[in-house]
C-alpha cells in the first residue's frame, strides 16, 4: 500500500514528554513530507499550545485539535470543522464532576482555560502543556456559548471512579481518558476519527491510504479508522491489542520507527 498520509498524536506519541520532539523525529518528518506524504497531527490541545511543537514537529496542515472537536488549517488561518460541547451538556458534566471534590475541572471555551480555583493539579497541567488560564468565580456565566471540551485532571483512580459515574448519568457528552491522569467531556460522537474524516474529504484521501499513531484512549477511534492503525508501545494494552502494528515508546522515538518503516523504508 503506497500511504498518502500519516496522522499522529502528539503528546506521547510525536512528542516525547521526556525528550520533546527529537532530532530523529524531526529528520523522519522532514523526509517523509519530502517524498510526498503529508504528515499532520492530531491532539487533545488547543491550537495555541500544540502551535510550537506542531511547527517544531515541521508538520503539515490542517491539525486535528481538541481530541477533533476542530480542524484547523493554520496555513491559511482557516477552520475547516468546529463541532462543541453544547452549554447545557457541559452544566451537567460539571454537576456530576462537582460531586468529586479532589478533581480538578478546566473549561476550554474560544482557545482559553477556565478555573474555578487555583490547583497543583492546574499548574503542573499548565506547565507541561504551555498554557495560561484564568481563574473566575463560576464556570457558568461563561456558558452563554458552548465549549470546546471540559478537561479534569486527577489522579488516576479517582478520575476512574469519576468516568464510571458520569458514564452512568446518561450524560449528553463522550467521556475519554486522553492520559492517566486526565479525562474528557467532548461534543456527543465526537472524536479523532470524526474529524479525520472531514480531513480525508478536504484533502482527497482514502482512510485506506491512512497511516494513524497514537498512544491512548482518545487515540483508538483513529488508530481503527486508518489504513494502518499504529499504537505507541506503552499505550494501555486494550489500545495496543486493536492496532495493526505497535512500536517502540515515544523516549524510544517510536513514532520516528514507523516512518522509517513505512514510509521511508
Amino acid at each position: 500500500m503506497a500511504y498518502r498520509l500519516v496522522v499522529a498524536d502528539l503528546d506521547g506519541t510525536a512528542r516525547s514528554r521526556r525528550f520533546g520532539v527529537t532530532p530523529g523525529v524531526r529528520r523522519a518528518v522532514a523526509a517523509a513530507r519530502a517524498s510526498g506524504v503529508r504528515v499532520c497531527v492530531a491532539t487533545g490541545r488547543m491550537w495555541r499550545s500544540a502551535a510550537p511543537w506542531v511547527h517544531r514537529l515541521g508538520a503539515d496542515a490542517p491539525v486535528i485539535l481538541y481530541n477533533g472537536g476542530q480542524l484547523f488549517d493554520f496555513d491559511r488561518g482557516r477552520v475547516l470543522h468546529d463541532r462543541r460541547l453544547p452549554a447545557d451538556s457541559a452544566r451537567q458534566a460539571l454537576a456530576v464532576i462537582r460531586r468529586h471534590p479532589e478533581v480538578q475541572p478546566h473549561l476550554f471555551l474560544n482557545d482559553r482555560v477556565y478555573v474555578e480555583r487555583r490547583h497543583p493539579l492546574t499548574d503542573a497541567y499548565a506547565e507541561d502543556d504551555g498554557l495560561e488560564y484564568e481563574v473566575v468565580t463560576a464556570f457558568e456565566p461563561l456558558l452563554t456559548e458552548d465549549p470546546h471540551k471540559v478537561l479534569v485532571t486527577g489522579e488516576p483512580e479517582k478520575l476512574e471512579i469519576l468516568g464510571s459515574a458520569a458514564k452512568g448519568t446518561g450524560l449528553s457528552a463522550r467521556v475519554v481518558r486522553s492520559e492517566a491522569t486526565k479525562l474528557e467531556f467532548l461534543p456527543p460522537g465526537v472524536s479523532k476519527a470524526t474529524a479525520l474524516r472531514v480531513m480525508l474529504e478536504a484533502l482527497g484521501v482514502e482512510a485506506e491510504e491512512v497511516i494513524a499513531v497514537g498512544d491512548n484512549w482518545n487515540d483508538l477511534e483513529l488508530i481503527e479508522a486508518a489504513g494502518l492503525g499504529v499504537a505507541m508501545g506503552d499505550a494501555p494494552e486494550g489500545v495496543r491489542a486493536r492496532a495493526d502494528h505497535v512500536c517502540g515508546t515515544a523516549d524510544e522515538e517510536g513514532f520516528r520507527q514507523v516512518l522509517e518503516r513505512f514510509i521511508l523504508g
